[in-house]
């Protein structure tokens, strides 16, 4: 009796470590052992080609009954990102509602830059050799009229329409030499283009005196405000005149600037700076820079562009100032030391993220996730004002097999000078053990064209590669080290 309990014994205690032995295996079965290893994060001085920033185009339409245009070489372009200011002069219907035949060419034009993916920003106006007082019509409820007829074509490409400059009236529609550039006048004019015009278009006014006078309000939008479709929340900047004088050519008052001011008076050009560096985090800022002054020396310029975050400006005036600015070398200590003033100024124009570093968090070989924590900084002059769609990818070495879920930032929010931080979850043991290249992704969700980061290294159609995940049962030789740049 002893030797059979003994041998019962025995075999229970067996069949028990059998089990442990066997419940130990299959726990180490799933225990996942994660490893990252970053790409170097190298800046690029390379020009990106960005949607809505940088250096636009200009392109001139008289609408009439009888004009056409070979509209061939618009679509035989490239498609891509960049800007284009398309100007169109009505002052063939100063007298009368536009045609059905002008609203068609028109919507013709609109509709085969929409083909090339560029960004459009558009100028309506009646005058384009100095002569509004006698080229516009004579009843400010015919410019009414026409902003609703052309509101109905803008609207219908709203998807590349970025901005309206101006209210219709003035000299190339620069706001000004016009009977209607009154205070009174242009608060309808401008009431009335916001109430037809799709809210997702930005519309643009000469001046900030004027913004402040058309939105209301002393003080600049911020970001509670921002973005809600409101006039003051689409109406931004464009300044034909910058950098062309102590006043930028009358945009701002003579002198240093102190005291109080009653809202819609211009106001000093460091006043008027330091306004427009408010409100400029929340709407676009651009126009063209003219005639050679030590305010628009390479350094100078530097400056003023930043402090009013322009992100936009003429491609061909002044070349006199672009000149001297290609003959400047940039000094400040970055990748861009010795580049010519001109690539400077290109390269940063707009936003222009930088990817900093990323690093994965350790985990405990059975907990489920980690976090990877990508830092990026924003050196242009300029936020972004649309926003864009963020993604992370996880590519399988061995499959190919790609997992991709979206980033939850707004990027309009990321500002010039500042650090952006994004907190990913790494759901680890939803995926097979292997090797993963992971990859960031912004893409502009109207156009579709991708945000490239301003780095070197490998770029796929997944986006920048920030570096490799492994998955494992087994700790690597190196799994101390998780995420060391």
């Amino acid at each position: 009796m002893t030797m059979k309990l003994k041998k019962l014994l025995i075999a229970v205690s067996s069949t028990i470590c059998i089990c442990l032995i066997a419940g130990i295996f299959l726990l180490f079965l799933t225990l996942r052992f994660v490893n990252y290893t970053p790409d170097a994060c190298a800046e690029s001085t390379e020009e990106l080609q960005n949607p809505y920033i940088g250096w636009y185009q200009i392109h001139n339409y008289m609408l009439s009954d009888t004009e056409s245009y070979d509209l061939s070489e618009i679509l035989d372009q490239e498609h891509r990102a960049g800007l284009v200011l398309l100007e169109f002069n009505l002052q063939n219907y100063a007298d009368r509602p536009i045609s059905d035949y002008g609203l068609s060419l028109l919507d013709q034009v609109l509709e085969s830059w929409q083909s090339t993916g560029r960004q459009l920003i558009l100028r309506f106006f009646y005058d384009w050799d100095g002569n509004a007082l006698e080229a516009e019509p004579r009843d400010l409820s015919l410019i009414l009229t026409h902003m609703s007829q052309t509101s109905e074509a803008v609207n219908r490409y709203s998807d590349c329409v970025y901005l309206l400059q101006g209210i219709f009236i003035g000299p190339w529609g620069e706001m000004h030499g016009s009977r209607y550039a009154n205070n009174e006048d242009m608060i309808t004019l401008t009431r009335h283009l916001a109430s037809v015009t799709d809210p997702e278009i930005f519309l643009a006014v000469r001046t900030p005196q004027q913004w402040r006078l058309l939105a209301d309000s002393a003080e600049p939008i911020d970001r509670s405000t921002a973005f809600n479709g409101s006039l003051a929340s689409r109406l931004s900047l464009f300044n034909d005149g910058m950098l062309g004088s102590d006043t930028d050519l009358s945009t701002y008052a003579p002198g240093s600037g102190s005291g109080e001011f009653s809202y819609d008076q211009k106001r000093s050009r460091q006043d008027e700076l330091a306004f427009q560096n408010r409100l400029c985090t929340c709407v676009p800022n651009g126009g063209e820079v003219v005639v050679p002054n030590p305010y628009n020396d390479f350094p100078a310029a530097v400056a003023d562009l930043s402090a009013a975050r322009v992100s936009y400006l003429n491609s061909v005036y002044d070349e006199a100032v672009f000149s001297k600015w290609r003959a400047a070398l940039c000094t400040e200590a970055s990748p861009y030391h010795g580049m010519n003033g001109f690539d400077y100024i290109s390269r940063h124009l707009g936003y222009r993220y930088v990817l900093r570093s990323s690093e994965c968090a350790p985990v405990l070989p059975w907990e489920k996730t980690t976090e990877l924590t990508v830092i990026l900084e924003n050196i242009g002059f300029s936020n972004c004002y649309r926003p864009f769609d963020v993604s992370l990818t996880l590519t399988e070495a061995s499959t190919d097999r790609t997992f991709t879920f979206p980033v939850n930032t707004d990027t309009r929010l990321w500002a010039p000078g500042e650090q952006v931080t994004l907190t990913l979850p790494v759901h680890f043991r939803e995926y097979a053990t292997g090797s993963y290249d992971v990859a960031l992704k912004i893409t502009d969700p109207v156009s579709g064209s991708p945000v490239y980061l301003a780095n070197e290294g490998a770029v796929t159609s997944s986006g920048q590669t920030l570096g490799h995940l492994d998955i494992t049962i087994f700790p690597k030789q190196d799994s101390s080290s998780f995420s060391e740049n």
